[in-house]
């Protein structure tokens, strides 16, 4: 029996890449606490600033840096709240959870898992973040 709820357990898990706000050192890091961190990586796609927290839109343009991390499934369904994603309505959602590979910084490995995709249109008020990095982005504006 123990076996069958090691195998279940492990089905129950799953990988997440984070760019913005869940980073370590940022506003909502707590929400990852119980997660096993994996390690940095890059996507592609572009990064913008709205304000509060950012937004990332598939493109094969530019290196998103983040973090990987491993969640259960309560903590999905509360990134999936976080995030304002409905799996049952996402063209309502503000962010969506799809596929993404992640390149791992510290031995290249690509490794399946999944990230919130922003779901609306930009405002112009949005400020593209080039490097593609936010947690250095917040760091320079508190700096500044």
């Amino acid at each position: 029996m123990i076996l069958q709820t090691n195998i279940l357990l492990r089905v129950l898990k799953m990988k997440i890449f984070v760019y913005g706000t869940l980073l370590k050192g940022l506003s909502r890091d707590r929400k990852l606490s119980r997660s096993q961190f994996i390690g940095a990586g890059v996507v592609r796609g572009v990064l913008y600033d709205l304000g509060a927290f950012p937004a990332l839109l598939e493109t094969e343009d530019n290196s998103i840096a983040g973090e990987l991390y491993e969640v259960d499934e309560r903590t999905l369904w509360m990134l999936d709240d976080v995030e304002s994603y409905d799996s049952e309505n996402s063209s309502d959602s503000l962010y969506i959870r799809k596929d993404i590979d992640v390149l791992l910084t510290k031995n290249n490995e690509i490794i399946k898992a999944q990230t919130y995709i922003y779901n609306r249109p930009l405002k112009t008020s949005a400020i593209k973040i080039v490097s593609g990095n936010y947690f250095e982005y917040q760091n320079k504006l508190t700096t500044e």
